[in-house]
């Protein structure tokens, strides 16, 4: 065997021990590398047969260790492979996601160097466009997730990336109305679907009490993308040559959206691999799919392929239906669609309403750099407190909260204050803790069951995208360049926000409490006889515990 591994060579010394019945001291329990050789090789037999550690079957062996209820691994090495995730799985999911919003967010900057004037395109239409790219970006939430279930998230996704960057280039040649709406409607339509899938091949790697923080680490790159792109941005509109700068900028930030959409074949790892990748022993890959398991049960499914045809279309209908009328998940989704309105409508019209006041097009794209500095660092810091203490609700709340005193000192102040002091409003409403991540993570800890996981994320995404498409007609022409009429719409949203968010929290108390109740009204054999017929509730189970 050549270059044996550790673990190999470990495993190898007890099987010939094994076959010579030899004693010898340098195999004592206490000179393993992984602890206890009953803990660690129980059902290493003498028939067997195998030649590396990849011959070995890990999987069977944690699964035995589990169901006997001895530890499987140490700490150290859940460790070790917590941190591998994050290098190998994390750091190439928020570069994925930077691929997204750069695409996303480049019509903003391209507004800025007076692509609407180049391109004849007036405000209203320019409503439309971004009204079409979410209408298409919704139609195709649900639908994605079918072929993120059958092809996987690795091969499916980097599909998506590749066609929004080729379509993003074709933005170059736009030069009038007809021809921008139909790029933002295929734009829209290519990434539709990616975040919920995206989401989702996430929540495969990590527990619950994990992705808070992780999903806080790709929202945060998308106020990240904010900064890098408003750099690109200053840089690709300075350009001369044949194109104009907002051309420049489409151009050359599609290809290399290009370059990381072709990469991503061949960097996303796959659970459906025995070996996760070269970063993974086969032992690690054992341990990282039997710890979210035995987190989370209904995720032993979350990997498998689901075949399309007539009869999975009209179970994928009814998972859809089932999902929708969700009673535990519904609330979320209603929070989701009015929750990001306020900060999206700002988002929106940052770059527009600082150049209304007054701003060059080098110093608005500059100006858009320090609430995404902001915005990264408390929102990675509330999605962390978050997983700390286990709690949803607080963090969303004070998010809220955090938007609504800006938002209505906006409001409020004369027409004629300085435009600096409106600048450090709505800096301040963007910088918010974004608690988005909370919200998927909470829906991710209240599923409990696959299915229902993949398609909530798509179902929440949906009411998010929704949210946004009334946030981008919040402000009209009509009511410019201070939007008193607009201000009032999203103070009072906020307002909404923040009274779902406390009746959530009541909701899931309350429904705790009289699942607890019933629960301790039935005998050990009657819970027996429960657990196996009631595998199909989900999260109705009485001994399923919501997470509030």
């Amino acid at each position: 065997m050549t270059n044996p591994s550790l673990y190999e060579e470990e495993a190898l010394l007890r099987r010939v021990h094994d076959m010579n019945d030899d004693n010898d001291e340098s195999l004592n329990t206490t000179t393993s590398l992984l602890g206890d050789k009953n803990e660690h090789y129980g059902s290493l037999t003498d028939g067997s047969v195998w030649n590396s550690d990849i011959d070995f079957d890990h999987d069977a062996e944690i699964e035995k260790l589990i169901s006997e209820g001895r530890p499987a691994w140490n700490p150290e090495e859940e460790d070790v492979i917590r941190r591998k995730l994050d290098y190998r799985v994390m750091i190439w999911a928020c570069t994925m996601f930077f691929s997204l919003q750069l695409v996303r967010n480049n019509i903003q900057n391209a507004i800025s160097a007076d692509f609407l004037i180049d391109a004849n395109i007036p405000q209203n239409t320019y409503n439309l466009g971004q009204t079409l790219f979410l209408l298409f970006f919704l139609l195709c939430e649900i639908p994605s997730q079918t072929f993120v279930r059958r092809f996987g998230a690795e091969i499916w996704l980097p599909i998506l990336m590749t066609l929004w960057a080729i379509v993003s280039m074709f933005q170059i040649f736009v030069k009038e109305s007809s021809f921008f709406l139909f790029t933002r409607a295929i734009i829209g339509a290519c990434e539709g679907g990616f975040v919920p899938g995206l989401t989702f091949y996430l929540s495969s790697f990590y527990k619950a009490n994990e992705l808070s923080m992780r999903y806080s680490w790709i929202w945060a790159t998308q106020s990240g993308t904010n900064v890098i792109g408003a750099l690109l941005a200053s840089g690709f509109i300075q350009m001369g040559g044949p194109l104009r700068g907002w051309q420049w900028l489409f151009l050359l930030e599609g290809a290399l959206t290009t370059v990381i959409g072709l990469s991503s074949f061949f960097v996303m790892p796959s659970l459906r691999r025995k070996v996760v990748s070269r970063v993974f022993t086969a032992r690690e890959t054992a341990i990282l799919k039997a710890r979210v398991i035995q987190d989370d049960p209904s995720k032993r499914s979350q990997q498998e392929r689901v075949k399309l045809g007539s009869s999975s279309l009209l179970k994928s209908v009814t998972a859809v239906i089932e999902t929708l009328t969700d009673r535990f998940l519904f609330p979320i989704f209603i929070l989701g669609f009015v929750a990001f309105v306020p900060s999206q409508t700002a988002n929106y019209y940052l770059t527009i309403t600082l150049r209304q006041l007054g701003f060059t097009e080098i110093v608005t794209n500059l100006l858009t750099i320090p609430y995404a500095i902001i915005n990264i660092s408390m929102t990675i810091g509330f999605s962390r407190l978050s997983d700390k203490f286990g709690v949803k609700w607080v963090f969303c709340l004070l998010s809220a909260i955090w938007v609504f005193t800006p938002q209505l000192l906006l409001e409020i102040i004369p027409d004629g204050s300085s435009r600096w002091l409106r600048f450090a409003l709505i800096t301040l409403i963007l910088g918010y803790p974004y608690y988005h991540p909370i919200l998927i993570s909470w829906i991710s800890s209240n599923a409990n069951n696959p299915d229902r996981r993949s398609l909530a994320f798509a179902v929440y995404n949906i009411s998010v995208q929704c949210g946004n498409i009334l946030a981008a007609n919040v402000y009209r022409e009509s009511d410019a360049p201070y939007y008193h009429r607009g201000n009032g719409i999203l103070i009072g949203l906020n307002v909404l926000s923040m009274v779902i968010i406390l009746a959530i929290r009541q909701y899931y108390v309350i429904e705790n409490r009289l699942k607890e109740r019933l629960w301790g009204q039935l005998d050990d054999e009657e819970k027996d006889e429960y657990v196996k017929v009631s595998k199909g509730l989900g999260n109705r189970q009485l001994f399923f515990k919501l997470k509030v």
